[in-house]
């Protein structure tokens, strides 16, 4: 049975079977972030429900009360009271979290609004000119730290619509230039964003805000003002991914999940299963305006796939959970076009490698990716590939409960270090384990 020590290190055993009815599964954490904002910029009260636990949207709360927000926070339940953005008294505190930090780089720039946003020191090694640079184009006034935070949002003139190309596919610079452009005169036209995470268009319409996709472009004119709107947040794929894996890994589980996002762009890591093997049914139950639904997952003979870098918009949050059911996986499963990985909260692809060979486990780092490869054959799949050890998480949430699910069908108990990082993203993470395990 799993087993927990604070504040640091965790001890996790290896389980007989692992499912049944999951948790509640937290908030989305990337549409919390943004109804969040969302909510912060829109003139009068908004109501956001199922908002994710953890720091990450916590400091979303904390920077948006600092730029003239009223938050009042219940649980899981936020009331945001919204209108004009002004100068805050003091560096906004993004915490760990990129997503703060991007998506209201924008959002400020736009509102023509004087800011210094900063975080921890992961934070400070995150890539932040690919943010600043497309956001210029705009007319925005952004200064970085080296190209990292903390970042300087000068102020002092409106921006004005542009056409930009995006150089890295990501949902949180689409996003960032889709606030800007919110705020600018003109027509803006941001192209390259392809099969990047589509959130932030399909919430913007729900707060008021006419935005238009015409093939892998977005389109909007500005300025535009936000209404006030109550949202309902599905719950986090990324976070359910977790259990969906200990149940392909652990023979004879079966684990539902209910009341999840099933936006596409989200379920690259269950479609992922799926090709692997593993038995997967998906039923969408409603959209508002987020698709969301039921997962099922149950455990059945794993074989390896490829990754190529089409995938990996729609799966690379969750890529080192990705490598870790791998291991269980008859072949080499190969993994390519993710070097963003490189720069998240930790080298996920390191970090990963260095666990993996620990517990007994066969990867090559390549520079945008990783070969794991599984039992052979002749061993089966869903054998107890790896063994007990200590793994380093490296400070990263999502590589600590990856390795706590690694341990799950090793030979041997798995000592994570660290492993209070976890409060990021899913603080009763060792709690909601231990209550679906069998040992």
């Amino acid at each position: 049975m799993p087993t927990e020590t604070r504040p640091s290190t965790a001890v996790v055993a290896p389980a007989r079977g692992f499912g049944g009815e999951a948790p509640h599964v937290p908030g989305d954490k990337s549409i919390s972030h943004r109804a969040v904002i969302f909510s912060a910029l829109a003139d009068g009260v908004s109501t956001v429900t199922n908002v994710a636990p953890g720091e990450d949207v916590a400091s979303s709360m904390r920077c948006v009360a600092a730029l003239g927000a009223t938050v009042e926070r219940d649980g899981d339940r936020v009331r945001i009271h919204g209108g004009a953005w002004r100068a805050p008294a003091e560096p906004l505190d993004c915490g760990n979290s990129g997503t703060t930090m991007r998506l209201l780089m924008g959002a400020i720039a736009g509102r023509n609004v004087a800011a210094t946003l900063d975080g921890d020191g992961s934070l400070r090694r995150r890539p932040m000119l690919r943010v600043a640079e497309p956001l210029a184009e705009l007319g925005a006034l952004i200064e970085t730290t080296a190209g990292n935070a903390p970042v300087f949002i000068r102020g002092g003139r409106p921006l004005h619509g542009a056409t930009v190309a995006l150089k890295v596919r990501s949902a949180q610079l689409a996003s960032a230039l889709t606030l800007a452009a919110t705020g600018a005169q003109g027509r803006t036209t941001i192209t390259g964003a392809g099969s990047a995470r589509d959130h932030t268009n399909k919430m913007l319409p729900h707060y008021g805000v006419d935005v238009r996709v015409e093939g892998d472009a977005i389109v909007i004119d500005g300025p535009q003002n936000f209404h006030a709107a109550d949202f309902h947040v599905p719950g986090d794929p990324s976070a359910a991914a977790f259990w969906l894996a200990a149940a392909a890994i652990v023979p004879g589980s079966r684990i539902v999940v209910r009341d999840v996002n099933l936006n596409p762009t989200r379920l690259g890591f269950v479609y992922a299963l799926q090709r692997m093997g593993a038995g997967v049914e998906i039923s969408v139950e409603s959209e508002r305006p987020e698709p969301f639904g039921r997962i099922e997952v149950f455990a059945r003979p794993l074989h390896a796939i490829a990754v190529e870098a089409p995938d990996v918009p729609a799966i690379l949050d969750e890529l080192p959970l990705l490598g870790i059911v791998a291991a269980y996986a008859a072949g080499t499963t190969t993994v390519r076009g993710a070097r963003e990985l490189r720069v998240k909260e930790s080298d996920r692809i390191a970090v990963l490698a260095t666990g993996l060979r620990a517990l007994g486990g066969t990867i090559a780092e390549v520079d945008d990716g990783f070969d794991v490869t599984g039992p052979s054959s002749s061993l089966g799949a869903g054998s107890a590939a790896l063994h007990g050890a200590t793994v380093a998480s490296g400070g990263d949430h999502r590589l600590a409960m990856g390795f706590a699910i690694a341990a799950l069908g090793a030979a041997g108990p798995v000592t994570i270090e660290e492993a209070d990082c976890c409060a990021i993203s899913h603080p009763t993470f060792f709690s909601d384990l231990e209550r679906l395990c069998r040992a």
